[in-house]
């Protein structure tokens, strides 16, 4: 089995979708109040995501590799603003304090400064290969059950389409450096990065007083 395979066996397992706290999203059973603590929630997450380009620039040695992603970089960075309109939207707290779930998820995606470039790269493409559709049902949603579209559904939008040209141009950029790698290092960040994503959901159901048992 290549690398994407074992990749994409690794997003089927964790696959956010089927959380609880999601599938009630979509059923429009959630209240307002749980959207509220989630999207405070998120936000590190989301700022995790800007800080994870940043760290993979940083550690990036080729000059137009380092201002690739340094333009990805920013560019998530400019995506926090979206989020904050969601989080107003759905009247949470964008300096909410993050639960221990939630802080594990955005170290897991930040890294830190001995992960190498590679793996970085593997971290940024599993996040971002389950945005589109992740997105695409969270919008949904949204519009359908909470009224909320426009500005308060933006970043949704924008990541359903943006996330699909990021995971193609990480998927070359991690093809390219494949030689001789330890593919299962490689499989371990993704399986890493991509559990915590559901445990930060555990985290936000906890603290909205419901089971997080999977």
């Amino acid at each position: 089995m290549d690398l994407f395979a074992q990749l994409d066996t690794v997003s089927s397992r964790h696959d956010v979708l089927r959380h609880p706290f999601y599938q009630r999203w979509s059923a429009g059973e959630l209240t307002r109040s749980e959207l509220a603590v989630y999207a405070g929630q998120y936000h590190h997450a989301v700022v995790a995501l800007a800080d994870a380009a940043e760290a993979a620039a940083q550690s990036a040695e080729e000059p137009v590799l380092r201002e690739q992603l340094e333009r990805h970089a920013a560019e998530e960075r400019d995506h926090v603003a979206l989020w904050e309109a969601f989080t107003h939207a759905v009247g949470g707290r964008t300096d909410a304090r993050p639960a221990p779930e939630t802080e594990a998820c955005a170290q897991a995606w930040t890294g830190d400064a001995e992960r190498p470039l590679l793996r970085s790269l593997v971290a940024l493409y599993a996040v971002e290969a389950a945005q589109p559709a992740i997105s695409q049902t969270k919008r949904a949603g949204l519009a359908e059950h909470y009224g909320i579209d426009g500005e308060g559904s933006a970043y949704f939008e924008l990541h359903e389409t943006l996330d699909v040209h990021h995971a193609a141009a990480g998927r070359m950029l991690i093809e390219e450096r494949l030689d001789g790698v330890d593919a299962q290092t490689l499989v371990a960040e993704a399986e890493s990065v991509l559990r915590a994503n559901w445990e930060l959901l555990d985290g936000v159901e906890r603290l909205n007083g419901r089971s997080t048992a999977r």
